[in-house]
């Protein structure tokens, strides 16, 4: 990458620095401005024919009517697309879209691995992590690829304390897209039983209690499968607002509760024949429970009592029971869904409406399609419920401040990777993939590599100093998209974007198509009107785009290199813009 071109850049992006995303975390705009498109399969040029009419009444609610509702719908169920993936979606009904993304089959992740590594190859510490970089970017299951992001943010572990566990984290992740669009029980008792969760939090090979020593059980997977996993701290209305009486809130569980769950969760081990002497081969299998390692004595805990002498298996499964009873466990669960694919602040009617889904097991959209077994915490119903609900499809969806989800910053990368129809995939070569966390010199955020088990950001965080802080919104992501970190990614992606990324070897490696954007960059506002719908769905206000057609446009053009030059820019300049920062 020549010099010039990128301290240009750097310049005139100063004043993008998402400063009014993180104050105002608006972005609404005109919704509309984009020009019409001049033929399939090319961007739009000014004074193209206005769009199509609407829709008759009574399927506007289940069709996709147009590029920019089409892009909106990718961007909030997938990981996003390219100009021919928009195309592909508009004229479609959104429920049998979703239901088709539902039935696509799960991409897994430990065969191939466990394949590398029995055909000889040296699958280091982290080979799980480009692996699940190629999937976001590549698979064809997106939806549910989205599904298993999101659910490893609810169930976290985490390679900050799980260095060299590869294959058990590609069993966990199997475990995920296995169960993403299955019941919500399943999950529990699969994850419970899965190597990966045992080691993070820490009841592999946990002893019962022994009275002569004092030791006593591990407390940590009793602890945050009811904190995190379930049931939160505090009695929930189902749409999750705290339950108050005499105007406090109510703690659902006590230390008492800890310590009686805690001996349900002890005898775990690999498959072998003993409990230490389970084969290191037999890491990445559903592990067994050994009863003479297993607690013996009564476990009482949330009003359950399992009676003493109860086997290990029994008792999990008594456990899990009753927890996921629990009435906390539909709203708590489904506002931290919502919020991972559609809203950072959903309003309590919507987290009712899609937690009363979450407890029928059954939802039927607008035009009578039915997701879900009818069995309570079915997930395809769910988020069939996410992503159908109206305050998701109405007409201030692109405008509404309480509307959108702020853009984590592996959906930023991701989407711009998929939008701009990378090649050369091979995120094992990325020095930025292997390790994206850092937000001064990288994205801010590496997939399964959260600081602790309470994720990257609170569900319930408010961001001071911001409007939407004043409006008592919670903003989740906002504890890694801020001032400093906004600068860390425009960095990396300044790299990326003018296809400069420190990657090993000489090869190329994830190289940027321009070829739509060089065939328009000679008009500015066409090329500017191009990136709205291809990034931000046309949510660009008119103020911003006029700022950057003026910087592309100071971009002289004398070949197809400087058109390339202009097309960069103004990728780099939407990406970084307060609109793409939004989820519309």
């Amino acid at each position: 990458m020549k010099q010039a071109p990128r301290k240009q850049v750097q310049t005139i992006a100063a004043s993008f620095v998402l400063a009014a995303a993180l104050a105002a975390c608006g972005g609404g705009g005109d919704g509309g401005t984009g020009s019409g498109m001049s033929g399939p399969g090319s961007p739009p040029v000014s004074g193209s024919p206005p769009p199509p009419p609407p829709p008759p009444a009574g399927t506007s609610e289940t069709r996709i009517d147009d590029e920019a509702e089409a892009q909106r719908v990718l961007a909030r169920a997938t990981f996003g697309g390219d100009y021919a993936d928009i195309q592909s979606v508009v004229g479609m009904d959104t429920a049998a879209w979703v239901k088709a993304e539902i039935s696509k089959p799960a991409t897994l992740y430990l065969p191939g691995l466990a394949a590398r590594q029995n055909a000889g190859e040296n699958i280091d510490a982290q080979a799980h992590r480009g692996v699940f970089w190629n999937t976001m970017i590549g698979a064809n299951d997106q939806l549910r690829t989205r599904m298993v992001f999101a659910l490893s943010q609810l169930f976290v572990i985490s390679d900050a304390d799980m260095y060299g566990q590869t294959l058990q984290v590609g069993y966990f992740l199997d475990v995920l897209a296995n169960n993403a669009f299955g019941n919500y029980r399943d999950l529990l008792e699969e994850v419970t039983y899965s190597s990966a969760m045992a080691r993070y939090l820490t009841y592999w090979r946990n002893q019962k209690g022994d009275q002569a020593t004092g030791r006593m059980p591990d407390e940590n997977y009793a602890r945050e499968i009811m904190q995190l996993f379930t049931i939160g701290v505090v009695e929930l209305n189902q749409d999750g607002t705290p339950k108050l009486t005499n105007g406090q809130e109510v703690e659902t569980f006590d230390n008492d509760d800890v310590e009686g769950l805690a001996r349900v969760f002890t005898g775990f081990s690999w498959q072998g024949p003993g409990f230490y002497t389970g084969s290191q081969g037999n890491n990445s299998k559903r592990l067994v429970i050994f009863d003479g390692e297993h607690s013996s004595l009564e476990k009482r805990f949330l009003g359950t009592v399992i009676p003493p002498n109860t086997g290990g298996d029994e008792s999990v499964k008594i456990a899990l029971d009753t927890i996921f009873a629990h009435p906390n466990v539909a709203p708590f669960v489904s506002r931290q869904l919502i919020q991972r694919f559609t809203a950072s602040s959903p309003s309590p009617a919507y987290v009712k409406r899609v937690a009363d889904v979450f407890d029928a097991g059954r939802y039927t959209s607008h035009d009578g399609t039915v997701f879900g077994t009818g069995e309570r915490g079915d997930l395809e119903a769910t988020i069939a419920a996410i992503l159908l609900d109206p305050s998701v499809n109405d007409s201030t969806a692109t405008t509404d401040i309480e509307n959108g989800k702020i853009r984590e910053p592996v959906l930023k990368f991701v989407h711009w990777v998929r939008a701009f129809d990378l090649t050369d995939i091979d995120s094992d070569r990325e020095y930025t993939l292997r390790d994206a966390s850092s937000p001064s010199s990288a994205l801010g955020q590496q997939p399964l590599f959260a600081p602790s088990v309470f994720n990257f950001y609170r569900p319930g965080f408010v961001a001071p100093g911001t409007e939407t802080g004043a409006r008592g919104l919670t903003a989740p992501e906002f504890q890694l998209v801020n001032e400093g970190s906004a600068i860390g990614f425009m960095n990396i992606m300044t790299r990326y974007i003018f296809d400069d990324s420190p990657h090993s070897g000489t090869a190329p490696s994830f190289t940027p198509d321009y070829g739509p954007e060089i065939l328009i960059a000679d008009n500015p506002g066409a090329l500017v009107d191009y990136l709205d719908l291809l990034l931000t769905g046309n949510t660009m206000t008119p103020e911003l785009k006029a700022d950057i057609v003026e910087a592309v446009t100071a971009v002289p053009v004398t070949s197809d290199a400087d058109r390339q030059r202009r097309a960069q820019l103004a990728a780099f300049m939407t990406i970084s813009s307060p609109a793409y920062a939004i989820q519309r």
